[in-house]
C-alpha cells in the first residue's frame, strides 16, 4: 500500500466535514492523519489535509475527482509528491503542540 496526501479547500459550513468523511468511508479508505485549519484571512474557508493508504491509483484518482465535485469543496489537490509536505506537516505539528 502507498500513502497519499490530499489537501482540499472547503467552505466552513455545517456538515461539510461529515459528508467528506462519509466519502472516505464509502470508498473504504483508511485515514492515517486528518488536519483541518481555518484560514485567518478568510474565516469562511478551511484547509483540510488527509493522509490515506491507497491500493489502486486509478480508483484513487477517481475518488479525488469525486471529492472535487462536492458543493462546498473549492479545490482538491494530491500533494503527495510536492516538496512542501514536510513544511506543512511540521507547521501542523507546531499548532497541535
Amino acid at each position: 500500500m502507498k500513502k497519499r496526501m490530499v489537501t482540499a479547500l472547503i467552505n466552513n459550513q455545517n456538515g461539510v466535514l461529515t459528508r467528506l468523511m462519509g466519502l472516505f468511508t464509502k470508498h473504504q479508505y483508511q485515514i492515517e492523519s486528518l488536519a483541518v485549519v481555518v484560514y485567518k484571512e478568510a474565516k469562511e474557508i478551511s484547509k483540510m489535509s488527509v493522509i490515506i493508504e491507497v491500493e489502486d491509483e486509478h480508483k484513487f484518482l477517481q475518488f479525488v475527482k469525486q471529492i472535487n465535485k462536492q458543493i462546498d469543496v473549492l479545490f482538491v489537490t494530491d500533494v503527495t509528491d510536492e516538496d512542501f509536505i514536510e513544511r506543512e506537516l511540521s507547521w501542523i505539528k507546531k499548532v497541535l503542540m
